[in-house]
């Protein structure tokens, strides 16, 4: 299944398996951020990690990974309008030099808000793609 990128806004969202480097971290809410397709994904947990994420359509148009039929199936996902991608960005020192994750997307089931990071396999997308130059 091909999946685009529908600049939507989910306010709460489920990962019933949490995030990557954060297995504890289940609900976040899904804030907008500052900028056309940027938010803010933050914990419901007090002390719970926060992330910059943004849509991957204004800042890498040509991104359409392939998500396997298991997590498709998980997340209830029956057709690509359903499914939101978001990808978790690394803020650097230098605003100029933060990158974005197209290796590991957020995919979000916008009907259920069910999501999960799903670390892509056999597709050649970078870890940390520039988010400026793109």
């Amino acid at each position: 299944m091909t999946m685009t990128a529908p600049q939507t806004q989910t306010p709460q969202l489920t990962f019933q398996s949490g995030i990557v480097g954060f297995p504890e971290a289940q609900r976040f809410t899904l804030v907008e951020g500052g900028g056309e397709g940027v938010f803010e994904l933050m914990s419901e947990d007090e002390q719970g990690p926060s992330f910059v994420v943004v849509a991957p359509q204004p800042f890498f148009p040509d991104y359409a990974p392939v998500i396997d039929d298991v997590t498709a199936e998980r997340l209830e996902i029956t057709d690509a309008e359903d499914a939101l991608l978001l990808l978790v960005v690394t803020l650097r020192e230098n605003p100029e030099d933060a990158s974005a994750n197209l290796l590991a997307p957020l995919v979000v089931n916008h009907r259920t808000h069910q999501a999960a990071q799903v670390v892509l396999t056999g597709q050649q997308f970078p870890l940390r793609a520039p988010l400026l130059s793109a």
